[in-house]
């Protein structure tokens, strides 16, 4: 059969069923084709020898026999649509893989896992280890970028398989299919940014600091930053940003607090911010550990004075401040992080209010940057609301993680010290990157069982805010940093309760939101909003019926069955144990109880 452009226009619409099944099966044996070669040009890096290298190696075909799974599994659906439309009967077994439908045999890499921290680099099969540092670095970028055509391409592929199911469905053919054709995409868009990001942290490691400066004492002026002796010479771009770095603390610390200017020059702060983001990972991480003590003291003295005044260009100062800070924050090395949040506090958002008060104790800070921040790929039950009263937020994320999944796992990076920057669209079509620790808020109780397996009662730690484990109980941080950055970004966890769904979800689409009354709304009007791919949040009234919907909250929309009249609704609080918090509602016996249906598009 000869394959030619698919039909557009009324073209489509005259075609007969065979014609629309075999432009269906044309376009599914080309995707599968392009699954299939997503990693490409990631494999024919050559970057060295070594055990990260044969790890991820290892990891790389993982990800290609799921592809190739994938692939199959289009293929194999291609071929049914063929059969169809020449008038066969459709099998009695699913033509694709059962394997694939049973779920992914492999388990996610954790990340910084390809090689164990530490761990000695002598050889590998008896061989000298060779690194190259330039094409390793090119190697992370093309893991990267297959990240980004894993997720772009997945995205098409649930179209195109939706719009051949639906064909297949209106001739009276079931047309399930498990979700085989996306678990290898699914696999290379979470992990193959996490392994990029392990490639980087051990190229800061091997490479012996490529950048290794020291403080000149007052007995040589001249010579503000030089070379320790027996170092590697530092690269030319590295030490100009060290200069510049250096030259803004100490022209702000010699002059003294008294006469200190009190808005420091915004060009000036916005170039070295540009000139440090443009290094590599390893010497950035090396320029920014000449911060420790003195300078970081003088950048905290630096952002009170912009807080305490009210010169023209304040606000400006102040902005591209926080944004350097930030931008500390993100490649830092990781034994720097704790001195740069003391002397920073305003990087850790203000902890949240548990009920109970100071009863519940103290906040504690739990670190989870070890655990998963992506599991198997985002899914809306992931997310469970804490104690913050952030249900707009919570709702918002979980109609994004239906609708867009893939949304949310590209405005997250995870950064070789362990810290995430998120990417937020605050307003005025500008964007902002937050960077936060892995570490989350939790206050000490007492465990029913003791921890020990001794007698008595143990003592534990319960997280405050978003969980930070899936409803399957595994670690998977994402839900609970997209609520951390978001605190941080509006001033602290108390800060953020009490909002609005609409400003939520437009921060994280950066598009605009709309709100329409639910007297006003049927369930075609909803079924066309989801159908158009936009997240749909409903928000109810300060007070509801008895046994309805819960008052002053906020209710994502996950379905809607227009012919019986419902609507698939999820509770974001935390479900309790074997239980998910998603409920089929009347609409017609719910709409009392909303105040309005909030929506939008997530591109």
């Amino acid at each position: 059969m000869r394959e030619g452009p698919a039909p557009t226009g009324g073209a489509a619409a005259l075609a007969g069923p065979a014609d629309d099944l075999r432009r269906h099966a044309a376009a599914l044996r080309r995707l599968a084709m392009r699954v299939a070669a997503v990693l490409t040009g990631v494999r024919s890096v050559d970057a060295g020898s070594s055990p990260l290298r044969a790890r991820l190696a290892d990891r790389m075909h993982v990800w290609q026999a799921a592809l190739d799974a994938d692939a199959e599994a289009l293929g194999a659906r291609a071929a049914l649509l063929d059969r169809l439309a020449a008038g066969w009967p459709s099998p009695a077994r699913a033509p694709w893989p059962v394997a694939a439908c049973a779920g992914s045999s492999s388990s996610r890499v954790p990340p910084g896992s390809l090689e164990p921290a530490g761990s000695p680099v002598a050889g590998l099969g008896g061989t000298a280890v060779r690194f190259d540092p330039v094409l390793l670095g090119v190697l992370a970028a093309r893991l990267r970028a297959a990240a980004a055509r894993a997720a772009a391409l997945g995205r098409e592929v649930a179209s195109a398989v939706g719009e051949a199911d639906r064909a297949m469905t209106r001739m009276g053919v079931s047309a399930e299919m498990c979700g085989a054709a996306r678990r290898g995409l699914r696999l290379v868009a979470v992990e193959a940014p996490d392994a990029a990001a392990d490639l980087e942290l051990r190229m800061s490691r091997l490479a012996a600091a490529p950048i290794a400066l020291r403080r000149a004492g007052p007995s040589d002026p001249s010579e503000r930053i030089g070379r320790t002796p027996g170092a590697r010479p530092a690269a030319t771009a590295s030490l100009a940003v060290a200069a510049g770095l250096l030259a803004l603390f100490d022209s702000d610390s010699e002059s003294g607090s008294d006469s200190a200017p009190d808005v420091p020059d915004v060009e000036r702060l916005r170039a070295i911010r540009a000139r440090l983001a443009a290094l590599p990972a390893p010497a950035r991480a090396g320029v920014i550990g000449l911060l420790r003590d003195g300078p970081l003291t003088v950048l905290a003295a630096m952002a009170a004075r912009l807080a305490g005044t009210a010169r023209p260009g304040a606000v400006l100062a102040a902005v591209e401040l926080a944004g350097l800070a930030d931008d500390l924050l993100a490649g830092a090395p990781t034994d720097l992080l704790d001195e740069l949040v003391r002397a920073l506090p305003w990087l850790e958002p203000a902890a949240p209010l548990a009920a109970g008060g100071q009863r519940s104790g103290p906040v504690l800070g739990v670190d989870r940057s070890g655990d998963a921040i992506v599991r198997d790929g985002v899914d809306p039950a992931d997310v469970g609301q804490g104690a913050v009263a952030d249900c707009y937020l919570a709702a918002a994320l979980i109609g994004l993680a239906r609708q867009d999944p893939a949304l949310l796992a590209e405005r997250l990076r995870r950064n070789p010290n362990g810290t995430v920057t998120i990417t937020f669209s605050p307003g005025s079509g500008a964007t902002a990157d937050v960077t936060v620790t892995a570490t989350l808020p939790a206050r000490q109780v007492t465990a029913s069982v003791p921890l020990d397996g001794g007698g008595g009662r143990g003592e534990a730690v319960q997280e405050i805010a978003m969980d930070g484990d899936n409803a399957a109980g595994q670690p998977e941080l994402w839900p609970a940093l997209y609520e951390k950055a978001y605190a941080r970004l509006h001033g602290g966890y108390p800060a953020i309760a009490f909002g609005s769904a609409a400003a939520a979800l437009r921060t994280l689409t950066g598009l605009p939101v709309s709100r329409r009354a639910a007297r006003a709304t049927s369930v075609v009007d909803l079924t066309a909003l989801l159908g158009r791919g936009e997240v749909v949040v409903l928000t109810t009234r300060t007070r509801t019926r008895p046994g309805g919907l819960v008052a002053a909250h906020a209710y994502p929309v996950l379905a809607v069955d227009a012919a019986r009249g419902r609507v698939l609704l999820r509770n974001p609080w935390d479900p309790a144990p074997d239980e998910d918090n998603v409920r089929w509602y009347a609409w017609s016996q719910v709409v009392t109880d909303v105040h309005a249906v909030v929506h939008g598009s997530t591109r």
